[in-house]
């Protein structure tokens, strides 16, 4: 046995043991890969459960924004109608309808 049997059978070593460390990560790439996929298969129901639910809670503060502004813009328009018609019938300053006859 000389030194050329020795290095060819090294190299076989080297080569069988990077054979093997290269499919186990092979390996647990693949198995990587199927939890990810698993989880995203359960993350994304759970994601569409949260999307609805959302959806419902913004529909809902809609409706209750608009039931609570409701009454404030009906007091703003009661107010400014108030002060409109205080204005018009002020003694000294002409109604909406005089100024636009004098300025045409």
């Amino acid at each position: 046995m000389d030194l050329a049997f020795w290095r060819d059978l090294s190299l076989f070593y080297l080569l069988t043991m990077q054979l093997i460390v290269t499919l186990l990560m092979a390996l647990a790439l693949y198995f990587f890969l199927r939890a990810v996929v698993a989880m995203r298969r359960k993350a994304t129901g759970g994601v569409q459960l949260a999307r609805k639910y959302v959806g419902v809670a913004h529909d809902r503060s809609l409706q209750l924004a608009d039931k609570a502004a409701t009454p404030l813009i009906r007091m703003h328009a009661q107010f400014a109608r108030g002060v409109a018609v205080t204005r018009a019938l002020r003694p000294g300053h002409p109604s909406t309808d005089q100024t636009k006859e004098s300025s045409q």
